[in-house]
């Protein structure tokens, strides 16, 4: 399971965005910080041709 964000590297972070959240809002979004700066580095992972999907099926052609 992935680490939080650090609470100061995290305060400063909404800080500077100047969202307006409560505590609770606050340590629930920083919670899943670590998922949310995994999936993010996943997004941003260079791939070949062959990961689209649309190369793994043949599409029926249109009825006519």
């Amino acid at each position: 399971m992935p680490e939080p964000m650090d609470k100061p590297q995290f305060d400063a972070l909404m800080a500077r965005h100047g969202l307006p959240l409560t505590e609770v809002e606050k340590e629930g979004i920083r919670a899943v910080s670590g998922h949310m700066l995994d999936f993010a580095a996943r997004v941003r992972t260079p791939r070949d041709n062959f990961a689209e999907m649309a190369l793994t099926f043949a599409p029926k052609a249109p009825a006519r």
